[in-house]
């Protein structure tokens, strides 16, 4: 439990104590980005995302070291989620460079997967209901983590976009993952693994970044994350889960997510068959509240349904619904009902 902490304690300093000298420089180097849900449209740093990745990693780095100098075996799964926790990052700096076409935005993040599919993270066996334990074999390296992965850092990427959005959905998924590590020894008296342990120790890192760096984006937003920020919370999340075997809090945790793609994938056909123009943001009014062109994404509903919900508000609402859906999941799966 100990390095859990020191996880989460080292990855919020890095961010807390970097993120406005860091303001300070993006705005004298010129990487500004329109805050596009406000009516007065103000400039705020962006890309910022990049102190979350190396927040990240440096927890991740000095658990491994504290491991280490305690002369203890530092788990190949640990490490794999490392690299893939840089290679989603990297893949968010080239996209916030290169803008890459939505074709690419979804299949790249498949890279990063590698390194968990090469070191066979994770076990084979799945619990599914009624069904019961299935032995996957080969299919669950191969297939399930890439796609697994894959998904959760497009739909994180994808699920975001308002202040404070992206890192309050990954604030209460890592800390509802860490919930659920603490009081699971209380229900099954037995000891967490050193999978649970490892997924503990990844989770942490990002609880400690993505809190600290909801100080700054929360509305109105100091700074933006971008591309190079969303992924690695994506990233991270999804190798916390594969380490600690936690498939069926997975499918919990992004059912939102799920219905924000498939959304988005309704709004694109829509757009293409009746020829209309498509819209990536939502229109602030003068009093606040968003104008979006129909019920196309999570995002757009509450504004969409309601016709007066201003940014802050409709962020609130969504944070809300992941917090009961995320924290009653961790309870279900400790009670056993109905798995």
């Amino acid at each position: 439990m100990l390095q859990i902490i020191l996880a989460i304690v080292i990855a919020f300093l890095v961010v807390f104590l970097s993120i406005p000298r860091t303001i300070e420089i993006l705005k004298e180097k010129g990487i500004i980005g329109v805050d596009v849900h406000k009516p007065n449209q103000p400039e705020v740093a962006k890309g910022g995302g990049f102190i979350v990745l190396f927040a990240i990693v440096a927890a991740l780095l000095v658990v491994i070291g504290f491991i280490r100098f305690q002369a203890q075996e530092v788990n190949s799964g640990l490490l794999a989620a490392l690299v893939s926790i840089l290679m989603a990052g990297m893949i968010g700096l080239l996209d916030d460079i290169l803008d890459f076409n939505t074709r690419t935005k979804i299949v790249l993040p498949l890279i990063a997967s590698i390194p968990m599919l090469v070191m066979q993270v994770g076990t084979t066996t799945m619990s599914i209901p009624i069904i019961g334990t299935v032995d996957l074999g080969v299919i669950y390296p191969l297939v399930i983590v890439p796609l697994m992965m894959t998904f959760i850092i497009d739909s994180t990427n994808m699920y975001g976009g308002m202040n404070g959005l992206e890192t309050g959905l990954a604030t209460i998924n890592a800390s509802s993952l860490l919930l659920y590590i603490l009081f699971a020894p209380l229900f099954t008296n037995v000891e967490n693994t050193s999978q649970l342990m490892d997924a503990g120790i990844v989770s942490g890192a990002l609880l400690g970044a993505a809190l600290a760096f909801m100080f700054f984006n929360k509305c109105p937003a100091r700074i933006l994350p971008g591309d190079v920020g969303r992924l690695p919370l994506g990233a991270t999340m999804a190798a916390a889960l594969i380490l600690g075997n936690m498939d069926r809090l997975a499918v919990i945790l992004y059912i939102p997510f799920l219905i924000n793609f498939m959304l988005y994938l309704l709004y694109r056909i829509h757009v293409k068959r009746t020829r209309m123009e498509y819209i990536k943001f939502a229109t602030p009014r003068n009093d606040g509240t968003l104008e979006v062109p129909g019920p196309f994404t999570m995002y757009w509903l509450l504004p969409y349904l309601s016709n007066g919900i201003t940014e802050k508000r409709n962020v609130i609402l969504l944070l809300l619904l992941q917090a009961i859906l995320a924290y009653g999941g961790v309870v279900i799966l400790l009670f056993g009902i109905p798995f």
